[in-house]
């Protein structure tokens, strides 16, 4: 067994067994700094194999065990299920928030409204937890707000030894990518491995940056388990998120009127009159309007020009919910989309699959309340 590691995901390389984590042909021995996994994943986008949960976080208490510092990684477009309430005992170090994929964002909302929004948000969930610092970043747009914002970001952790941490799949490794970019003797073949499915990431790897005397330990992404992508397999689960941009459709809903987001979510309008309702969802998730009763029937049959996975990954159960939500506010369901409520207050029925994360939350994009 060979004991240096995988540069894409941080895995032991070994070149026995080949259903193994790590594993190396025989004749690349010496030569491949990728495991197989991991060539197949960025070259072909063969994904292949799933991180546990447990395992997952052994790894993140270890690295905090070595570290001084902590750069927390979140979804913009899912924060609720990228910063999970049962974490607060993780947060053993002085943590740095970065909000991830901020090119999804309207062009008028300022990435220091989204700053604010989710230090509030840290605040409320994690008071014991100091929190250094939040830092908004698109690693695929990357204008002068990016440039800003990573310069100062990089100044925050010089000279730290930093666990870098997050859900699977909010996008810590094009982050870690994006730091190392430029150091000396860091070229792309010898960077993470990038990809959208989760559980990329298999053990924990550290990254040097000499010029800011850094030290970062990248660790596997951990499965909060109330996302609705994780109800689902690697590829379900990729669907569920935005590729480039949201998906947002306005509508005035009639009483009983009805909203499915991609078969996984329904949103029924039971306030006494129509309301103005926003949804926002990934560009492959369905948004179908249609009339109560019909969307309960199309909850169950699951209909392919509906659903947003495959046949067999179709949720046996939903939990249902009545939620009274007010203007400025979103109704949100994790890894999946959420609703934002106009002009005045809406009494929401909602069913969800069992499991995942429902709830209310001040709004994310748009104008807040005065």
């Amino acid at each position: 067994m060979n004991r240096n590691k995988c540069l894409g995901c941080g895995v032991k390389l070994q070149y026995e067994a080949e259903d193994l984590p790590g594993y190396i042909p025989s004749e690349k021995q010496g030569e491949a700094v990728l495991c197989q996994r991991c060539f197949q994943l960025r070259h072909y986008g063969r994904i292949r194999g799933r991180v546990t949960g447990e395992t997952a976080l052994q790894a993140v208490r270890h690295a905090l065990r070595e570290s001084e510092l902590l750069l927390v990684v979140v979804d913009l477009f899912d924060p609720e299920g990228s910063l999970p309430q049962e974490w607060a005992t993780l947060f053993t170090r002085p943590a740095v928030l970065v909000v991830n994929k901020a090119d999804l964002l309207p062009p008028r909302t300022p990435w220091t409204e989204m700053e604010a929004w989710f230090g509030a948000m840290w605040r409320a969930r994690f008071p014991a937890a100091e929190l250094l610092a939040v830092k908004v970043l698109s690693t695929k747009k990357k204008g002068a707000a990016y440039t800003q914002n990573l310069a100062e970001l990089k100044k925050l952790l010089q000279g730290k030894k930093v666990t870098v941490m997050g859900a699977a799949n909010v996008g810590k490794t094009s982050l870690l990518t994006a730091l190392l970019a430029g150091e000396n003797g860091t070229d792309a073949g010898k960077l993470p491995t990038i990809s959208k499915y989760p559980g990329t990431t298999q053990g924990i790897i550290s990254w040097s940056l000499p010029s800011r005397a850094l030290i970062l330990m990248d660790t596997p992404g951990l499965v909060p388990g109330r996302r609705t992508g994780d109800l689902l397999s690697p590829v379900g689960a990729a669907r569920l998120l935005p590729e480039s941009k949201l998906q947002v459709k306005l509508w005035e809903l009639p009483p009983q009127g009805a909203v499915l987001l991609g078969g996984l979510g329904g949103v029924w309008n039971c306030s006494p009159g129509a309301r103005t309702l926003l949804f926002f969802a990934a560009e492959a998730t369905m948004i179908h309007r249609t009339q109560g009763e019909k969307a309960s029937q199309l909850l169950v049959e699951a209909p392919e020009w509906l659903r947003a996975f495959p046949p067999e990954e179709q949720p046996k159960k939903f939990d249902e919910g009545i939620f009274t939500v007010q203007p400025g506010e979103d109704l949100y369901f994790s890894g999946l989309g959420w609703v934002a409520v106009k002009k005045e207050e809406a009494r929401l029925r909602v069913l969800a699959p069992a499991g995942v994360e429902v709830g209310i939350r001040p709004s994310l994009i748009g104008k807040k309340p005065d």
